[in-house]
């Protein structure tokens, strides 16, 4: 993680305070993988419940790798459909820190749920999955599985959103 993912730098968690976690997950096809997901230290149970809850339902996840498979790309991470958590980075376009960089964040299937602002979607390739009322396996909706397993840990949905559609992101409450 030095170096790609975590930083040196005073406002980045140190690995005491980093988890990884091993999820057990359903890929597309329904065989059995596991992942590799690093969150801070404070949520990894919850996290871990939350994971196995949907490999329970079946719910299919493409890809659970850590960021650093990806150069600490968040973009190609989200590009190859790759659920992730901690990643030392800021929100995209401000200086302020995303709850990824204190591992308070996990994003799901980007690519089925992307990231919409107005014409702007992330990753591109997703725009064929803005229209939610169209079923995919692996998207996530209201009321469904996954909302329902990051609810009962108290996490929010960034598809719940006013202001923008962040249909992969889960994060704790500020």
């Amino acid at each position: 993680m030095r170096g790609v993912s975590w930083r040196d730098d005073p406002r980045c968690p140190p690995f005491t305070a980093l988890r990884l976690v091993r999820p057990r997950f359903c890929d597309l096809s329904g065989a059995t993988r596991v992942g590799e997901l690093i969150v801070a230290a404070a949520v990894a149970e919850a996290i871990a419940g939350v994971f196995e809850a949907l490999y329970e339902r079946g719910f299919p996840i493409a890809s659970i790798a850590r960021i650093e498979a990806y150069g600490g790309d968040d973009g190609a991470s989200m590009a190859a459909n790759n659920s992730s958590g901690f990643n030392f980075r800021v929100i995209d376009g401000t200086s302020a820190l995303s709850m990824h960089a204190l591992g308070l964040a996990v994003d799901i299937n980007p690519l089925w749920n992307p990231w919409v602002r107005g014409d702007r979607i992330e990753p591109a390739a997703g725009a064929r999955f803005v229209d939610r009322a169209t079923a995919h396996p692996g998207m996530i909706k209201r009321p469904g599985p996954v909302t329902a397993a990051f609810d009962g840990i108290g996490w929010v949905w960034g598809g719940d959103w006013p202001d923008l559609q962040d249909y992969h992101h889960f994060a704790t409450r500020r």
